[in-house]
């Protein structure tokens, strides 16, 4: 089959600085405050800029994330189809699936 340029997956990588010190933020009425390149990924992912997030490890997407903008994240993934995958395990996600969903959310403790 050849390969088709309109209809490629399109990937983004978050990457996460764990390390203390300053980091730009974002904060917004309602949705609470995250990490400036974490917005900035959400609204590309509203966009519909990506099909697939690629994190060294799942459980990074939820540093200095707020709950609701998680859930933002959540509800975006699941509205685009976006599936996320964790390098370091090597599990993708698809949010749509309730069993992913609830593991990805698991993440958070991890």
């Amino acid at each position: 089959m050849p390969h088709d340029p309109e209809h490629a997956k399109q990937a983004s990588a978050y990457l996460v600085d764990t390390q203390p010190g300053y980091h730009r933020y974002v904060n917004v009425e309602g949705v609470g405050e995250c990490r400036e390149p974490f917005a900035r990924m959400v609204q590309e992912m509203d966009q519909g800029k990506m099909d697939v997030i690629v994190a060294a490890k799942a459980s990074l997407l939820f540093i200095d994330t707020s709950p609701m903008w998680m859930e933002k994240f959540i509800e975006t993934a699941k509205r685009r189809g976006i599936t996320i995958a964790d390098a370091d395990s090597g599990r993708e996600y698809d949010l749509r699936l309730v069993d992913d969903e609830t593991a990805f959310r698991a993440c958070k403790n991890s």
